[in-house]
């Protein structure tokens, strides 16, 4: 059914795909790890306005360093979530005939 060359070319395309596998597994858990990052520097940052809301008189704190952080925000969390849309291109089917079903031991 298979000659030699075609076994050979068969598991090179095997390895390449748990290559792929493996590296998109990456991508997707370093995007949870950014999203949760996010998710919690939000929640602290609203922490952090809410005490400088309620700081009761006196001097106020001098907030632009806080305010620049909390501009680039929406940026992060905007490429993050397309980095988690963005998936590998599907791969087109062969040509031809099926191949009968290769198991591997």
């Amino acid at each position: 059914m298979f000659d030699h060359v075609d076994r050979e070319a068969l598991h090179r395309i095997e390895q390449k795909v748990e290559k792929i596998m493996a590296a998109q597994d990456d991508i997707n858990t370093a995007v949870s790890t950014l999203t949760t990052f996010l998710g919690d520097l939000s929640a602290q940052v609203q922490a952090i306005q809410a005490k400088l809301a309620a700081g009761g008189g006196g001097t106020p704190a001098d907030t632009s360093a806080l305010n620049a952080v909390i501009a680039q925000v929406p940026a992060a969390q905007a490429a993050i979530d397309a980095l988690a849309g963005s998936g590998p291109a599907p791969v087109p089917a062969p040509a031809g005939p099926p191949a009968a079903p290769q198991f591997r031991a």
